[in-house]
């Protein structure tokens, strides 16, 4: 036997339950920003990427497991001839969430990918685009050669941008026309820095892992701050690196806020230095002064995650909403003298077994089970068979 799935419910359970996952993650590392207020801020960064790394294994073990496939039943009355083979119904009798929350998703999806894709495109166009600015390189020579980075770092100068790192096999750094022929030598140094530290940290890679995650959770709020701490907390870090490199926080705090006064272009898939919040950037820059998690955070977290797993109680899909349907007859309609019919029907609640055989004599024998559990052939069990056969699900090939 074959096993057919339906992907549009397994896609649907898996969001369901991933709303409530999500935040649960979300909340763990809440807990965990605030109990490593203290620390560094590459700490917090490395917490917070292996929560949204949790949230991704969380949903592809969640939808693996919704679309894990089942035995075949053990067939009753092997003596019988041959089954003729019915049409397997892929999904029936579910609600609208099981076509229209899979829906959504893969169009908002689709449309964070398309995104990022113009964000990458724009990257590629803007370096061929881009000058060398050799009176700069040497002194990225200097700073690449105090942070231990073996790769060669290019320089480029570029308009209407701001100061950011791409790539990750080839760095670049692009700086902008104005304002960084405002800045002084040592706020340069430590814009560079900056930059150099998110070479080194491999942050590029751990940015296009961002981005694939909030295009798979795009529709989830709890994902949404998560990304936005981490990408906060890795200024930070970078920040650390940037002054312990150049030893003149100063210099770096003037820096970010002459480029917060001109503000440019800044692909999505780009690192820039000017991404978190500026005041707390400069606060922690100047003073050192760690991040806070405001009770706010935690307290929203909780609230979500309480919703979150009402509604995936609440508005899962409905005892009959079957995943595949099998069914083995010797006939098609009602049954006669002789002949048999074999139903088997997974929903995301319960298994269905159903065999009815006739002998020679006229006399109907029936059998029904849920999950391997023989049950009574209620109304309602009544009903279900009778819906299949309205449904013209139960005629011949």
């Amino acid at each position: 036997m074959t096993h057919e799935l339906a992907i549009a419910p397994v896609l649907a359970r898996t969001l369901l339950h991933t709303s409530w996952q999500c935040a649960a993650c979300a909340l763990l590392a809440a807990i965990a920003f605030a109990m490593l207020s203290g620390r560094s801020a590459a700490a917090r960064h490395a917490v917070g990427l292996a929560c949204l790394a949790a949230m991704v294994v969380a949903a592809i073990a969640t939808f693996v497991i919704a679309s894990r496939p089942l035995a075949p039943p053990t067939l009753i009355g092997a003596a019988l001839p041959p089954p003729v083979r019915v049409a397997p119904l892929m999904l029936h009798g579910s609600d609208w969430l099981a076509l229209v929350v899979p829906l959504l998703w893969l169009v908002g999806a689709t449309t964070m990918i398309v995104r990022q894709l113009r964000g990458w495109r724009a990257v590629l166009a803007l370096g061929r685009a881009a000058e060398a600015a050799a009176a700069e390189q040497a002194r990225v020579e200097v700073l690449r050669r105090r942070l231990g980075i073996d790769r060669a770092v290019s320089l480029r100068i570029a308009d209407s941008v701001s100061p950011f790192t791409a790539r990750m096999r080839r760095p670049v750094i692009w700086l902008p026309v104005e304002p960084w022929h405002q800045l002084s030598s040592d706020q340069r140094d430590a814009l560079l820095a900056h930059e150099l530290a998110h070479v080194r940290r491999l942050d590029w890679v751990w940015n296009g892992l961002q981005c694939l995650v909030e295009a798979l959770l795009w529709f989830h709020p709890a994902v949404r701050w998560l990304n936005a701490r981490v990408r906060e907390d890795r200024e930070h870090a970078c920040d650390d690196v940037a002054v312990t490199a150049c030893g003149d926080p100063v210099s770096l705090a003037e820096a970010l806020a002459t480029l917060e006064r001109q503000r440019g272009h800044r692909p999505a898939v780009a690192l820039a230095a000017r991404g978190g919040s500026l005041v707390r950037r400069i606060a922690h820059v100047l003073t050192g002064t760690p991040m806070r998690v405001s009770l706010r955070a935690p307290l929203g977290l909780a609230l979500l995650l309480c919703g979150s797993s009402v509604l995936a109680a609440k508005l899962e899909l409905p005892r009959d909403a079957l995943v595949d349907l099998r069914i083995d007859a010797t006939v098609a309609g009602p049954l006669r003298p002789g002949t048999y019919r074999e139903i088997t029907a997974d929903s995301f609640h319960a298994r269905r077994y159903y065999r009815g055989s006739m002998d020679a004599s006229g006399r109907l024998s029936e059998v029904y089970e849920e999950d391997g559990l023989r049950r009574p052939i209620d109304p309602a069990v009544r009903a279900w068979l009778d819906e299949l056969a309205a449904a013209r699900y139960l005629t011949a090939r």
